[in-house]
């Protein structure tokens, strides 16, 4: 290949991305400097949930996820509040925008996971995709569970299910998470639960049907 076919390929290559960037699309599995921590995964890995085998699926748009995100997944898909400690630095802070808590530490990260474990039933991450630059990390999944009465002490639990979409964003240091925050939102969690969750309606608009 000449040296002006390879840049011209290059070029295409280039423009391929950035047009999918305009989109709004999500480009994940490329080769780059952020991405050399990556590890091939298949689309169905085994884990162990209270000694049972359970079926954890992934899908991204390649078969390749950050390795972090892999371990990160699969500390909440086991209930594992020992993995999910190992994740991140002694001063890192796990960080759930829709509940409005903050847990610091390996030891705060874990007893997250079990107050989630506690509270809802059959808590699982389904990742879609991810993408990693640098020290930083996005994640698009979907969170799942049952109700178990812990979103409303007044309430009995309604035992109904939940499947809701979740973008994570995660900063890491020395291999570690030092900061990760879950953006979701917890009026739709709590309407698919069978809980009142109040609509806010913007000005000269129709409020959404029943």
């Amino acid at each position: 290949m000449t040296t002006h076919a390879r840049r011209a390929r290059i070029t295409v290559a280039a423009m391929a991305t950035a047009a999918a960037a305009v989109a709004g699309v999500t480009v994940t599995g490329l080769s780059h400097a952020g991405a050399q921590a990556d590890a091939p995964i298949s689309k169905t890995v085994k884990t162990v949930n209270e000694g049972e085998a359970q079926p954890v699926t992934y899908h991204p748009h390649d078969t390749r996820l950050p390795r972090m995100v892999a371990a990160w997944a699969d500390a909440w898909n086991t209930a594992s509040p020992r993995k999910m400690a190992a994740l991140f630095t002694e001063d890192g802070v796990y960080q759930d925008n829709a509940f409005q808590v903050a847990m610091t530490g390996p030891a705060g990260a874990a007893q997250w996971v079990t107050i989630t474990e506690q509270s809802i039933k059959n808590a699982h991450v389904d990742v879609v995709d991810a993408f990693r630059e640098g020290n930083k990390i996005a994640v698009r999944w979907n969170f799942s569970g049952a109700d178990t009465g812990a979103f409303a002490k007044d309430r009995p639990a309604t035992g109904k299910s939940f499947n809701v979409p979740v973008t994570t964003v995660m900063d890491l240091d020395g291999g570690k998470i030092q900061h990760l925050t879950d953006y979701y939102n917890l009026a739709d969690l709590l309407r698919q639960v069978g809980l009142p969750a109040g609509v806010w309606t913007p000005p000269g608009t129709t409020a959404p049907a029943a």
